[in-house]
């Protein structure tokens, strides 16, 4: 597994990723800028105190994208089955057009016969 090194508040971390190095640098930076902030903010904040808040901001930030990618699944196949639903309804009426140019073919050979 590929080793990236980062520096977030101050202490290196090597890291193994299977992501591209550019992105992990880009995450640990912004992780880093966040939690810089956080204790900039508040002199009673550790280390540790930031990493949590941090942990906890990222869980909810995973949470409500799983269920906002859950919510985009069910609308898809809602409409996936409505499409299913207005295909076969085009179909049918497709038929049913079909039959009625049939039927008006009859009926105008009928006339003409009677003419």
């Amino acid at each position: 597994m590929p080793k990236v090194k980062v520096k977030i508040i101050g202490r290196e971390y090597t890291l193994g990723t299977d992501n591209s190095r550019d992105y992990t640098l880009k995450l640990a930076e912004e992780l880093d800028q966040k939690m810089n902030a956080m204790l900039t903010e508040s002199n009673t904040l550790s280390g540790i105190d930031v990493a949590i808040l941090c942990a906890l901001d990222a869980m909810d930030d995973a949470k409500k994208a799983s269920e906002n990618a859950d919510n985009i699944r069910l609308q898809l196949g809602e409409y996936m089955n409505s499409a299913g639903r207005a295909q076969s309804s085009v179909e049918s009426s497709k038929k049913e057009i079909a039959s009625l140019k049939k039927r008006i073919e009859e009926l105008e050979d009928r006339l003409s016969q009677k003419i």
